[in-house]
């Protein structure tokens, strides 16, 4: 569970929210209730790259195609790709 902080623990705290964030996000409560949330600058950029992917309608078109013949064992071997891409 993320850790939580209320307005006024990370107003007294603000230096060191940074290093806080390292190991997961904390939710920033106002009257026990969320109200926003802290990152770190790299689960942000983290985060948009992988919005970003699962938006991409062709890239999720071809993923569940490849997750759907895995499932049915139509896959190559590693070594058969790479031949296959002159790798």
């Amino acid at each position: 569970m993320p850790k939580q902080l209320t307005i006024a623990q990370v107003q007294q705290q603000h230096s060191n929210l940074p290093g806080e964030l390292t190991d997961e996000p904390i939710v920033i409560t106002q009257d026990g209730v969320p109200v926003m949330a802290a990152l770190s600058y790299t689960d942000l950029t983290e985060l948009l790259e992988t919005l970003d992917i699962l938006t991409d309608t062709e890239f999720a078109f071809k993923f569940r195609q490849s997750i759907l013949q895995a499932e049915k064992g139509s896959s190559i071997s590693w070594e058969s790709a790479k031949a296959t891409l002159g790798l």
